[in-house]
């Protein structure tokens, strides 16, 4: 029984480092850190503060 107890965080533990390790072989992950510039001016252009301005997004109550 005590076997049980040890196998489970060993089989946790295994498939959190699997999983981790197929995360970082996605390209799409490490995009954000190579093009921190592009991401920030989509956030400057496209974000929520700049739509808010625009009459064309707001309602009047």
């Amino acid at each position: 029984m005590l076997w049980l107890l040890l196998l489970i965080p060993i089989v946790l533990i295994g498939l959190s480092i699997y999983f981790e390790r197929k995360r970082k072989k996605q390209p799409h992950v490490n995009m954000a850190k190579e093009e921190r510039a592009a991401f920030e001016e989509m956030y400057n252009n496209e974000g929520a503060g700049t739509k808010s301005a625009d009459p064309k997004h707001s309602k009047p109550f």
